[in-house]
């Protein structure tokens, strides 16, 4: 445990390829041939580290309310999505290192993003569409969007405010939506938000804010 904690710390930093298994020893207190033994390899360290980190990331997530099969209400369903931002929040505070490394290799691997997806959608994202379908059913929220649609924005918004946090400078993101209620809530975040009407639009906006493309 040590040792993945100590690779997860340097992979944060440093990236997975630039820390080296020299570097991840020394910082556990132990040796390189004891970091061989457990894990093989540096790419064995590596599987170890992202897939700790994944499961152990929708097991916390998953946990509690959203796998109670009793309907949400609208003001249930309001309190528990504060409480699983603020606990998202708390979470990554707790250990950045652990959501940096996760993020980076979401964004990097293909194989590993696939996996991961795998674990997260049975584990939460059908989870929480089911109980969003049995509020349209109660008349709790409004049948305009599915509920797998509505789980996705629910989502990509907790994701979004996460990852500018605590991977990139908000200022750097940009967050793009047909929905002006959602751009309103990335530029609270620190993202710059554009509200999506057409391609021409956007492409116009996109280099307003020095994007390197060209004007149709």
């Amino acid at each position: 445990l040590a040792i993945m904690k100590a690779a997860a710390a340097l992979f944060a930093a440093s990236g997975v390829d630039a820390a080296t298994t020299r570097e991840i020893a020394a910082a556990a207190a132990t040796t390189e041939r004891t970091l061989f033994k457990h894990f093989g390899s540096k790419d064995g360290l590596v599987r170890a580290v992202i897939e700790h980190l994944s499961i152990q990331t929708v097991r916390e997530i998953s946990c509690g309310r959203i796998h109670d099969p009793r309907p949400f209400t609208r003001a249930e369903f309001a309190a528990w999505h504060r409480a699983f931002l603020t606990e998202r929040v708390e979470a990554t505070e707790r250990a950045p290192d652990n959501y940096r490394v996760l993020f980076r290799e979401l964004f990097r691997d293909d194989g590993f993003r696939r996996r991961y997806g795998e674990h997260w959608v049975t584990g939460v994202f059908e989870p929480l569409a089911r109980h969003l379908a049995a509020m349209q059913a109660n008349g709790e929220i409004g049948r305009a969007n599915g509920p797998a649609a509505l789980a996705g924005l629910f989502f990509s918004l907790a994701l979004g405010y996460l990852v500018s946090r605590y991977a990139l400078a908000p200022e750097s993101c940009v967050f793009i939506d047909d929905s002006e209620p959602n751009i309103v809530a990335a530029r609270k975040f620190g993202m710059q938000g554009i509200h999506f009407k057409d391609p021409e639009h956007l492409r116009a906006d996109l280099i307003a804010l020095g994007l390197p493309l060209k004007a149709k």
